[in-house]
């Protein structure tokens, strides 16, 4: 392979001729092997808020006429370009780098500064003029404020994503309360026969706490439009031009075409991770309830012939490579592992929040990429689980009708006459024959008419 020599404060780094990337960028691949695992450019949302903050930064400074126009109008040019022909192989750190996620900066910045010189100046990767990395690229900012502000503007746009698909499911589950609102079934309760209800009921319950789910995680997603941009390393202020930090977030809007806003404590958002930790917590909670949704449709949908056989779901695929004919609950089984998964993503998030030190809180990659993770394995679960399975239910209406008629939806028929102990010593007394139980129901609701 063809190599060019970077030089920087620790001497030379050798590094692929035409690679878009540099020195820094090298390091980190030199001492974080991937192996396999995800990389920076895995993440995609999170490289595009990156690049639209850095095309951002550009603009103002050119703006404010602290970085010559021209050069500016490039470099935002060149961030546009690479955001509409994204490409992951141009960001090849390993997600987990320490530094406090320098390396993935850096590779941004890399990137954009070969990318501006090659483009618009014919000068060969690794010639850093008149773009160079941390000099004009990185002008007016750092790390500190550009990844937390990337990592909100991510969380917050895929956020968006996860409640799209929660709301198609909700829509999907409304539009079986309308089919199934003169269908009754036996509620349980302790896994044991309950009252008479209609399945209207059952999912209209569903219904509700998958809206209010969606009611949390809008109002987190407006919180992650508050952002630190403009804080510089830590928060205090004299590190970035004046002009700069009352300009950029107004600026982030034009180029972005969002609305954000600016966080009212920098020194907060650089020790701390609540906002990310907040929604972290919100879809645990969504992804508990999404198990227990999907692990009722399995214990409904269960038999054929010797289980509860309530519904049937979609037959997707041969659920035996023993049993012909055996078909199995695979898409609520897929659902429940994708929440158990993201359910572990959201247990890292709240480690990187506990495990911050003093004034900057280092862990901001392992958290950003467990959180985004998370929120990918619910809303492709969600996904799936709409599409093959809710939207294909069918009601098994004989067995359905055969449960209504059993003991204890006609005990509490009794109760409704008798009261509690008359029907519980009633119960006894006839060690639950149903027949003469139904016999005497018969006599006594003819004898309550008029």
């Amino acid at each position: 392979m063809s190599l060019r020599i970077e030089v920087d404060s620790l001497g030379e780094v050798a590094l692929p001729r035409m690679a878009l990337y540099g020195a820094q960028t090298q390091r980190a691949l030199d001492l974080y092997p991937v192996a396999g695992q995800k990389t920076l450019g895995d993440y995609p949302a999170l490289v595009q808020a990156m690049l639209q903050i850095k095309a951002t930064a550009a603009r103002v400074n050119g703006e404010i006429n602290e970085l010559d126009r021209e050069l500016a109008s490039q470099i935002e040019q060149t961030c546009q370009q690479l955001i509409s022909q994204f490409d992951p192989a141009l960001y090849p750190v390993h997600a987990f780098h320490g530094g406090g996620g320098i390396s993935t900066n850096m590779n941004v910045n890399e990137v954009i500064a070969n990318r501006v010189n090659l483009d618009h100046h014919q000068q060969q990767p690794g010639s850093y003029t008149p773009a160079h990395p941390n000099d004009q690229i990185n002008f007016n900012h750092s790390t500190s404020d550009c990844l937390q502000s990337a990592c909100h503007m991510a969380a917050r746009q895929q956020t968006v994503v996860l409640i799209d698909r929660l709301g198609e499911l909700q829509r999907t589950v409304d539009q079986l309360n309308a089919r199934d609102q003169q269908v009754h079934k036996l509620a349980r309760t302790c896994l044991q026969d309950a009252v008479v209800i209609r399945f209207a009921d059952y999912w209209h319950g569903i219904s509700g706490s998958l809206g209010q789910g969606i009611v949390r995680l809008t109002a987190l997603a407006q919180g992650l439009s508050r952002l630190n941009l403009g804080a510089n390393i830590i928060g205090r202020s004299g590190d970035c031009s004046a002009r700069f930090q009352q300009r950029v977030i107004a600026a982030l809007n034009e180029v972005s075409h969002d609305c954000y806003q600016q966080h009212d404590n920098y020194f907060q958002c650089s020790q701390s991770f609540d906002q990310q930790v907040a929604l972290a917590a919100e879809l645990e909670g969504v992804a508990g309830y999404l198990i227990k949704f999907a692990k009722d449709l399995r214990l409904m949908a269960s038999g054929p012939q010797a289980g509860l056989a309530e519904i049937s779901l979609p037959a997707v695929q041969p659920g035996s490579s023993a049993m012909p004919g055996k078909i199995n609950p695979t898409i609520p089984e897929f659902m429940v592992q994708a929440a158990m998964q993201a359910m572990g993503h959201c247990a890292v998030v709240k480690l990187c929040h506990q495990h911050g030190e003093l004034d900057y809180n280092p862990w901001g990659m392992v958290l950003i990429t467990n959180l985004l993770d998370a929120i990918d394995h619910l809303a492709k679960g969600v996904t799936v689980l709409t599409q093959h399975c809710v939207a294909g239910i069918t009601i098994n209406e004989a067995n359905n009708t055969a449960n209504t008629r059993t003991l204890i939806p006609l005990v509490m028929e009794l109760k409704k006459i008798l009261g509690y102990q008359a029907t519980s010593d009633l119960v006894k007394e006839l060690k639950g024959d149903q027949q003469q139980l139904h016999t005497i129901l018969g006599r006594l609701s003819a004898q309550s008419q008029p």
